[in-house]
């Protein structure tokens, strides 16, 4: 299946407009005909699709990626395959992507970037096992609409992508790709780390303030064979090229962990000196001229020298004395001159300037507070259809389980749907309608109260069997389910109550 605008994508979506396309995957703006949202859907493998062990691949790493949440990183609200190709669905970021900063960021913008992504990169990195981005390039880092920068494509392992490449014949990524990875990618045996990502931070950034990226199309490969580092040109400040330079080193170890960075863009930001561990950057000052001592000299005393009152050439002048017949008049006209326009009109005047300037004043308050009340809106928006796409996702999901704790995505789905309901709750008057949410709940719910019921069932027939461990495993699920429920508690009793029996019998 080709993609292409206007089509109905798993007879949900109907793309609008290709926002972007990388080596294996398409991002299109969609309308989500369920709930009339702007959605973004990421389709992996376009066209040709993905065997069944692929696709078994992502739906195993996409279940784990729903457990992450930071401010900072972009998740997905849902994931499903059609046709053999795996997409998610994400929040739509009008502002788009990094990549339109290119060449045109300036340097507190810098910090502010480099402080959030470092930040999310810090999360991912501190997971156990670490989450290791891989990708991280101008295109995968979008902006909401607060100004955050959030990464996103992440949590897709090497494994993962080599299925992709093989699913759709090609080889290691595209050019873009290459210009942003280190030189220990470039190794025969190259292993997702850390530091890769930090160089991959580095590069971004040189690129967004430069407009090129730091080693050319060819990436860190140029680094590995004796390439140096070049020097940021232009009105940085040496902070921030001290920074750039430590990310883009060619040992992985000189490079900066993503909590150091953060940590240091914090410094920065909040008007002190950053440091590094084991690095400090000094600021450069001018030293001012040292002044020596001098005694006075008799050429720098001031002389006054006062005129000979017989100088000829001083001359008289008459002085003309005033009228008192003028002056009188003068005097007796200002009493009738009216007070107000002595002094009223410059208060009047005096009067409106302030007003004027206190209304301008309030007039700017206004607009501040009212854009910020849409940006609320609309960030409450936002985290409002994620809790709605994640339920939906974890029904999803609880519908495809073949074993283990299925039950915990339909809990976990009616927990989605009830924050979301909250918010419409709270911003019912700014929200655009979305129906179904209460539906939504509602079905699963049901599907809860028939998984009680099939735990109870179970626990039932294992105990009229004597199989006691496992009639307590199935009753323990059941109140998992419904924690209201007295299964559990009661089964336990008549257990305690059997075996003190039989112990009684023994005894006797």
């Amino acid at each position: 299946m080709q993609l292409e605008e206007n089509i109905l994508f798993a007879n949900r979506y109907r793309l609008e407009r290709l926002l972007g396309r990388g080596g294996f995957s398409e991002v299109w703006l969609a309308d989500d005909t369920l709930t009339s949202l702007k959605v973004a859907l990421k389709v992996y493998a376009p066209g040709g699709g993905m065997d069944e062990h692929g696709v078994q691949l992502f739906s195993t790493e996409f279940s784990l990626v729903f457990n992450l949440n930071h401010g900072n990183l972009l998740k997905p609200t849902y994931y499903d395959t059609f046709e053999r190709m795996p997409y998610l669905v994400l929040p739509y970021c009008r502002q788009g992507s990094a990549a339109s900063l290119i060449g045109q960021m300036g340097e507190k913008e810098a910090w502010l970037f480099l402080r959030d992504i470092a930040s999310g990169l810090e999360y991912l990195h501190g997971q156990e096992p670490p989450v290791i981005h891989q990708d991280i390039k101008p295109d995968n880092i979008l902006m909401d609409v607060s100004g955050r920068y959030l990464l996103t494509d992440f949590g897709i392992s090497i494994k993962a992508r080599n299925t992709l490449r093989k699913s759709i014949m090609k080889t290691e990524g595209s050019v873009g790709t290459l210009a942003y990875m280190g030189p220990e990618r470039f190794s025969k045996y190259p292993l997702p780390i850390k530091a890769s990502d930090i160089f991959s931070l580095g590069a971004t950034l040189y690129e967004l303030l430069t407009g090129m990226v730091p080693f050319g199309e060819h990436g860190g490969l140029l680094l590995q064979h004796g390439a140096e580092i070049p020097v940021l040109e232009g009105e940085w400040s040496d902070e921030l090229k001290a920074i750039i330079d430590l990310c883009l080193q060619k040992d992985t170890w000189e490079r900066p962990s993503a909590m150091e960075i953060r940590i240091y863009c914090e410094q920065y930001l909040n008007g002190e000196i950053p440091v590094l561990p084991g690095k400090q950057v000094e600021k450069k000052t001018e030293p001012l001229p040292e002044v020596q001592p001098q005694e006075p000299k008799l050429s720098d005393v001031p002389v006054v020298v006062q005129e000979d009152s017989k100088d000829e050439s001083l001359e008289i002048q008459e002085v003309e004395t005033p009228d008192p017949e003028i002056d009188n008049i003068a005097d007796n006209a200002s009493p009738m001159l009216p007070k107000v326009l002595k002094w009223g009109l410059p208060l009047v005047f005096l009067l409106g300037i302030v007003f004027f300037i206190f209304r301008s004043m309030e007039q700017r308050q206004e607009k501040e507070e009212a854009k910020a009340k849409a940006m609320e809106i609309e960030a409450r928006y936002n985290e409002y259809l994620q809790y709605i796409h994640t339920g939906d996702s974890l029904t999803n999901l609880g519908n495809k389980s073949q074993g283990g704790d299925y039950e915990q995505f339909y809990l976990g789905a009616v927990g989605r749907y009830d924050a979301a309901l909250r918010l419409e709750d709270e911003y019912r008057t700014a929200f655009p309608d979305v129906a179904g949410v209460s539906a939504r709940k509602d079905s699963v719910q049901k599907k809860i109260e028939e998984i009680y019921n099939l735990f109870v069932s179970m626990a039932a027939e294992a105990e009229q069997t004597q199989d006691y461990d496992m009639a307590e495993i199935f009753y323990k699920r059941a109140s998992g389910v419904k924690p209201e429920s007295a299964v559990l508690k009661d089964f336990r009793a008549r257990r305690e109550a059997i075996q003190d029996s039989i112990a009684v019998h023994i005894n006797n």
